[in-house]
């Protein structure tokens, strides 16, 4: 495939992303405008019957009827890859513990990938095959494979045994049996054995890398639990230093003053948090930690920052302190930046446009994780309990809780020191 196809491809498919999404946010079943005129009013009805028998509270489902798509995009690779991303998407956007997310193409074998979702990414359960056949080995037309599929989805949700294939005999319906194998040029000679030899293989392929996905991202499974930063920052005292008195300005200068300003706003976010989570430094939830640690380091650099210039100062009517006063200048060096996935990750801060849906949020990202955002994959975040205070709290990126942490990315995006000015610290209910 050149490049000029691998574009063409990646649009197509990212513009059946955007349409996908946006009728979802209408109506779980989605049945692309193509493929209407070609259904009739009952298969129509089989499909909404199918959707709405499906609702069941705590499984959001949804389901994409669309044509066959052009070759390239709907090759092996490109499409699993697409529909096990897309369904991780909305899976993430319900909230859900877990989701059910098909894919039906619209023709005579209604081709089929049904994915059960949950935090470690999109499984195919067993009994739900890309090409349905009946409880007479006939392949399955739409208006019966999405239910059916829908049926394996829901049972495994549940733990119970796959529903047993539907029963369809082509021949008394009065339909041929060769559509499909005609569509797609299979030899008639025997068309099972082809059809499936090659299902066969794709779903080889397809599992492994389903497994390869899952365990990438076993991480959203747990809690974080490392990196250590309690000891290897030794963060119980640079909170000591970090709450003892800031040095003021001996000028008038205002960009002075407003840095001290900064420096105190730093020592009340310090302050608050340690008085709302008195065991942060070895509390379950380590976004206390890692608050913690991105405050002191921003007080570390207001008070080198104020010492280069009270050193400046001196310099300038002390000659032979010049050499000092540089040194300390050098010393206080940059601002600090935080990467907005893991925030003690400190190798080469850059903004990065980070797409969301219909959202850009524009974020300082370390080049670890600009890769993998860059190489289609998502970076490793910090995992925190959904709801604080309970025992088994599900663990989720922290930026999908509503608090001062996740309202400034720890600094990534937004002062973090103002943010918990504004909301508090998290947990103290102050809104």
């Amino acid at each position: 495939m050149n490049a000029t196809t691998g574009r063409t491809q990646a649009e197509l498919l990212e513009r059946l992303a955007t349409r996908l999404q946006a009728s979802w946010e209408r109506d779980p079943l989605f049945i692309d405008p193509n493929v209407t005129p070609g259904l009739t009013p009952k298969q129509m009805t089989a499909l909404r019957r199918a959707s709405a028998d499906a609702v069941e509270p705590g499984l959001p489902h949804f389901i994409a009827i669309v044509p066959t798509l052009p070759i390239p995009a709907r090759s092996s690779d490109g499409w699993t890859r697409f529909t096990a991303d897309l369904a991780y998407t909305m899976h993430e956007k319900t909230g859900a513990d877990r989701t059910l997310v098909v894919f039906t193409e619209a023709e005579s074998a209604a081709r089929t990938l049904a994915y059960l979702v949950d935090d470690n990414g999109p499984s195919i359960p067993t009994g739900s095959d890309q090409l349905q056949r009946s409880a007479s080995g006939d392949f399955l037309p739409v208006e019966l494979a999405v239910p059916h599929h829908l049926g394996v989805l829901l049972a495994t949700a549940k733990g119970n045994e796959p529903p047993p294939p539907p029963d369809f005999n082509p021949p008394d319906v009065g339909e041929g049996d060769d559509d499909y194998i005609e569509a797609m040029g299979l030899d008639n000679g025997d068309p099972d054995a082809l059809v499936f030899a090659a299902t066969a293989v794709a779903a080889a392929g397809l599992g492994a890398w389903l497994l390869r996905r899952r365990t990438k991202y076993e991480w959203r499974t747990t809690l974080t639990t490392a990196p250590e930063l309690t000891r290897a920052h030794n963060l119980i005292r640079r909170c000591e230093r970090s709450l003892s008195e800031l040095p003021e300005p001996v000028t008038d200068d205002e960009a002075q003053w407003s840095l001290f300003d900064r420096g105190r706003r730093v020592q009340n976010a310090i302050a608050a948090i340690i008085e709302t989570h008195p065991g942060w430094a070895s509390d379950p939830d380590f976004s206390h930690r890692h608050a913690i640690h991105s405050l002191t380091r921003t007080d570390a650099w207001v008070r080198r920052s104020l010492g280069a210039a009270s050193a400046r100062l001196a310099a300038a009517s002390v000659r032979l302190t010049a050499a000092s006063a540089k040194r300390r200048a050098d010393e206080a060096g940059g601002e600090p930046q935080f990467c907005f996935f893991f925030p003690s990750h400190d190798r080469d801060i850059e903004p990065f446009a980070w797409t969301q849906g219909r959202t850009t949020l524009t974020v300082r990202l370390c080049a670890d994780c600009r890769r993998d955002l860059n190489a289609g994959h998502e970076p490793e975040c910090l995992m925190v309990p959904k709801n604080t205070g309970v025992r088994k709290a599900r663990p989720i990126p922290y930026f999908q809780r509503h608090d001062a942490y996740a309202l400034s990315g720890f600094g990534s995006f937004a002062a973090l020191e103002d943010a918990v000015a504004e909301y508090g610290a998290p947990g103290s209910g102050q809104r």
